[in-house]
């Protein structure tokens, strides 16, 4: 084993381990780099590839990356780099990717995805150039890599490629059935997964403090954060799905309640980071996870050291889970129940192989679908697919300060509580004091653009741009300075507007969603 590849697109916060004198190509690495060039995004602004908003996003993105601050920001901004990548058979987001036609739990979609996707050529030709002949470990570890990992079983011919990682071992008789994999080795073996301390070592997404890197100064005026093993290359394994977590060291990791419930004491005192994904909470003492099983998280939450992050992702649309039991919980998590936080929401899907403890009815999945990873189901007092979708629709337009996506960087990132996002929905008669702030706040993830036109309909101009919302508000000329000002976190900039002024600027600024506070 001297070739491993990892293919696009997984967790770019994370990077491979690999064993002793083997050579890692990390093609999910380069295709985010390319992605989220921060020249590639001005360079599309001024084309207007997409329209005017799109531009504006772009140049937002652009001034973010940039900077190279690695927080939440940074990461809002690769995730708009990767949405706003136009092809004609996938469509990405920071931690997923769609095809454009049927699924990838069908490998003739699949293939047919990989044989018509652009986005990866270059790292697919990095891949042929690389590999020369060698046998080459293409790691999958999730769904959204398979069309990638395709095109490279094409190019470099089956016969020289081995499919390794957690995906192809747990799904590897399906593999074996697909005619055009036919030559292809299979290997029950995924290499391990580490944060990149890059991440794990920058600014804590969300706090007024900075984590000290030896080989940087601090913000000035910042203070630092007592926060364990961020020495600069520390290694903090990443764990998810039935992974256990290491036998020594640091780690991190996305796990199901019921598992994670489960660890013993030393291996908690381990942990620097952990988002449990759960159906249902009800105060801690009673968390249901992905099977159905409820558990008590009150050992698990007194075995973690002090200060480490501990959020819970909420699964919408379990068997049995209606309406009213999801509300509670998110309303739960949301204003940070026994120091949790909520770390999104998603919509449940029943693993193919796991079944639930409750009441419910499996359906056979469809035949088309010879890699089916998850199942159709029935039950009682659930919620359908449209109230799902709306539910979480509506949410997380309330809750601005969700995590940038699923990834390992946000496991381990200190977060505001969601409800300090939410709470305020209107600006007050002056204007000034959103809900009870002394002043208006800026987002970290908006920005200050100018140079196009805006979606408007109006001509060149100078806009804010929130990479949160997706959205924008143009300023007047005289707005830009006090705008400019108050991006730069000064919280007297507005105070030089009269009144009306004041107000309807900030009631702008707050519909945009560039202001802290507002939705």
């Amino acid at each position: 084993m001297d070739l491993i590849i990892v293919p696009p697109l997984t967790d770019f916060t994370t990077e491979v381990v690999p064993p002793a004198g083997a050579e890692v190509l990390d093609l999910n690495e380069r295709i985010v780099e390319r992605l989220a060039d921060p020249s590639r995004l001005k360079a599309a602004a001024e084309r207007l590839d997409g329209g005017p908003l799109t531009a504006l996003l772009d140049r937002a993105a652009a001034a973010v990356l940039e900077r190279k601050a690695f927080d939440d920001a940074h990461l809002r901004a690769v995730g708009t780099a990767l949405r706003l990548a136009a092809d004609p058979a996938v469509r990405l987001s920071i931690d997923d990717l769609e095809l454009a036609e049927g699924s990838t739990q069908s490998s003739r979609d699949v293939l047919g995805a990989a044989g018509r996707c652009e986005l990866f050529g270059p790292e697919v030709e990095l891949a042929m150039a690389a590999a020369r002949g060698r046998r080459a470990h293409v790691v999958v570890d999730d769904g959204q890599q398979l069309p990638a990992a395709f095109a490279l079983v094409s190019a470099l011919g089956a016969g020289q490629v081995t499919l390794c990682g957690r995906l192809a071992a747990e799904y590897g008789a399906a593999l074996r059935r697909v005619p055009e994999l036919a030559g292809v080795e299979l290997l029950a073996w995924s290499p391990e997964r580490v944060i990149r301390p890059l991440w794990y070592d920058a600014v804590p997404m969300g706090r007024a403090c900075t984590w000290h890197r030896p080989d940087a100064a601090p913000a000035e005026g910042a203070p630092l954060c007592d926060a364990p093993d961020t020495q600069p290359g520390k290694r903090v394994r990443w764990v998810t799905g039935a992974c256990p977590p290491p036998a020594s060291g640091p780690w991190a990791g996305r796990l199901d309640a019921v598992g994670a419930a489960a660890f013993p004491g030393d291996v908690l005192a381990r942990c620097r980071g952990l988002t449990i994904t759960v159906t249902r909470i009800d105060f801690l003492a009673a968390v249901t996870g992905l099977n159905g099983v409820t558990v008590n998280l009150r050992r698990l939450l007194a075995g973690i050291p002090p200060g480490v992050p501990v959020t819970c992702e909420l699964v919408l649309g379990a068997p049995g889970m209606d309406a009213g039991v999801v509300g509670e919980s998110v309303e739960l998590l949301a204003e940070g129940a026994g120091g949790v936080r909520l770390a999104g929401l998603r919509p449940y899907r029943m693993a193919i192989r796991s079944g639930w403890a409750g009441q419910s009815v499996r359906f056979p999945p469809d035949a088309a679908n010879d890699l089916a990873r998850w199942i159709e189901f029935d039950a009682p007092d659930t919620m359908r697919a449209y109230e799902v979708a709306a539910m979480i629709r509506t949410w997380v337009g309330r809750l601005r300060g969700l995590p940038a996506g699923r990834l390992a960087a946000c496991s381990v990132a200190g977060q505001e509580p969601a409800s300090a996002w939410h709470l305020c929905t209107e600006v007050d008669r002056a204007g000034a004091r959103p809900c009870g702030q002394s002043a208006p706040a800026w987002d970290p993830c908006a920005e200050v653009v100018s140079g196009g036109a805006g979606p408007d309909g109006g001509g060149p101009g100078t806009f804010a741009v929130s990479l949160r919302s997706g959205r924008s508000f143009r300023l007047h000329p005289y707005e830009v300075a006090p705008v400019s000002r108050l991006a730069a976190d000064d919280p007297h900039a507005l105070d030089g507007l009269p009144e009306r002024a004041r107000t309807e600027l900030t009631t702008g600024l707050a519909r945009a969603g560039v202001l802290r506070g507002h939705g």
